[in-house]
């Protein structure tokens, strides 16, 4: 029983390194995604402000549907093998097993350089199988169109040659293309400066021609109008 209560421990754990990636992938910088995740799984809550961040992206609001799930159902298996533990097997040998196994969880949880290596390899193992199903510009939506013109909700990524560029020198206005917001996840901006540079991860709202949009992204034109 021990050691099935240390394994479903483990794969919990390893859920909540996952989604903490899958966060981060929507903009949410490393800290306040892991926030969030903890916050949700615990059912701790977060201010309003915070609570936006997630209510107002779809993606992050399905994450958060599934965190909640997931919380609800490790708290309920994880407080029936401890007591079924602390009924049939607690020994001095299973008691040492266990402290020794939260020191070795809690030791790694403060190794900064260990957990961003678990992450670079969970996010290149979901980019890698993102990519697979679609094009480079794979993550936007076409939020409205009429008459040639629509407004685009894209999220900036690796292959971006927008990446480390500022709006002024991005050569989108003169391309009939406007930057309307940017959510960076931990920060909201309206309308920004033509000094600001466009980073991995920027989740844009832009509002242009449609032909221009998806040549200057590199969306699919197979679905541009999902």
């Amino acid at each position: 029983m021990l050691i099935y209560f240390l394994l479903s421990i483990i794969l919990f754990l390893s859920v909540i390194e996952f989604i903490t990636v899958l966060f981060k992938l929507t903009g949410l910088s490393e800290e306040k995604a892991r926030f969030q995740v903890i916050s949700l799984l615990t059912g701790a809550g977060f201010t309003t402000k915070e609570a936006e961040l997630i209510t107002q992206h779809p993606l992050r609001r399905k994450l958060a549907q599934l965190l909640m799930l997931l919380g609800y159902i490790g708290f309920l298996t994880e407080t029936s093998f401890l007591v079924n533990i602390i009924k049939n097997s607690m020994n001095i040998r299973n008691i040492f097993i266990l402290i020794s196994f939260f020191i070795i969880i809690w030791l790694v949880s403060k190794n900064s350089l260990l957990l961003s290596f678990l992450d670079h390899i969970i996010e290149k193992i979901v980019l890698r199988k993102y990519t697979r199903k679609k094009s480079v510009g794979k993550m936007y939506k076409l939020v409205n169109r009429a008459k040639g013109y629509g407004i685009y909700n894209i999220i900036i990524d690796d292959n971006s040659p927008l990446v480390g560029i500022s709006l002024m020198n991005s050569n989108l206005k003169p391309n009939n293309m406007i930057i309307l917001n940017i959510d960076k996840g931990n920060e909201f901006i309206g309308f920004p400066r033509r000094d600001y540079i466009l980073e991995k991860g920027d989740n844009i709202l832009i509002y242009g021609k449609i032909d221009q949009v998806i040549k200057t992204f590199h969306l699919n034109q197979k679905t541009k109008d999902k």
